[in-house]
């Protein structure tokens, strides 16, 4: 089961309860924390909060963002859904930069050929202008294979990038940088899915989860502000 945490900066009572959010049941606990609590008793009060939810089946939760010393649950990891969807973020950079598509170059770096920026490289070849392989060893033979699949040139690995998509620390690259690893860095970059209002304090964690349980298509996600491009 997966959890969320409110928190409230006022006096009250630590409580759970079970909200439906987007379309998830999420097991709810509220933390109070009123001005002038010290950090000793607000830590108490999160080890409380986190025991029952654990005693309740809950063992991820929903934070807001920035939010950090949980010792017993896990939070949403977003990195996950950023790799899976990194063709949709690299596209949407583009255009959140005024970069059609079709005149845009693009990057994809990694320490080795992870099916993630496999998949992302075979999705993008036919969208963008240039793509580029950033890969030790097998980088450049990849790259072949894929430009003649898609009837495109081989374009070196070093270039000039619209937008960089990372899935693994090295050099850092050029235009729009979107870091797909570690904690992830999107450059300013948050993506919403159509028809679905999210409060901002938990939205990429919640896509993440919609996105995990098959709820949210590809086609659906979006940057807000993103320029259509033809």
């Amino acid at each position: 089961m997966v959890g969320r945490i409110i928190i409230r900066e006022e006096k009250g009572r630590g409580r759970i309860q079970v909200e439906y959010l987007a379309g998830l049941s999420l097991m709810t606990g509220v933390l109070y924390l009123p001005p002038g609590l010290s950090q000793r008793r607000a830590g108490r009060r999160l080890a409380r909060l986190e025991r029952q939810l654990r005693g309740v089946g809950v063992g991820r939760v929903v934070v807001p963002e920035g939010f950090s010393g949980l010792t017993r649950l896990r939070p949403v990891d977003t990195l996950p859904f950023y790799r899976a969807v990194a063709d949709v973020l690299v596209l949407e950079g583009l255009r959140l930069d005024g970069v059609a598509p079709k005149q845009g170059a693009v990057t994809l770096h990694g320490p080795w050929l992870c099916p993630e920026l496999r998949r992302a490289a075979q999705r993008l070849c036919p969208l963008v202008r240039t793509l580029r392989i950033q890969v030790p060893g097998e980088g450049e033979d990849y790259a072949r294979w894929l430009h003649q699949q898609y009837g495109l040139p081989v374009s070196p690995p070093e270039g000039p990038a619209d937008v960089t998509a990372s899935f693994g620390p090295g050099e850092r690259g050029q235009g729009r940088v979107l870091c797909l690893y570690g904690q992830p860095e999107l450059g300013g970059l948050r993506l919403a899915a159509q028809g679905r209002a999210l409060p901002q304090a938990w939205d990429q964690q919640l896509l993440a989860l919609l996105w995990e349980q098959g709820a949210v298509r590809r086609e659906e996600l979006y940057a807000p502000g993103a320029q259509a491009q033809g």
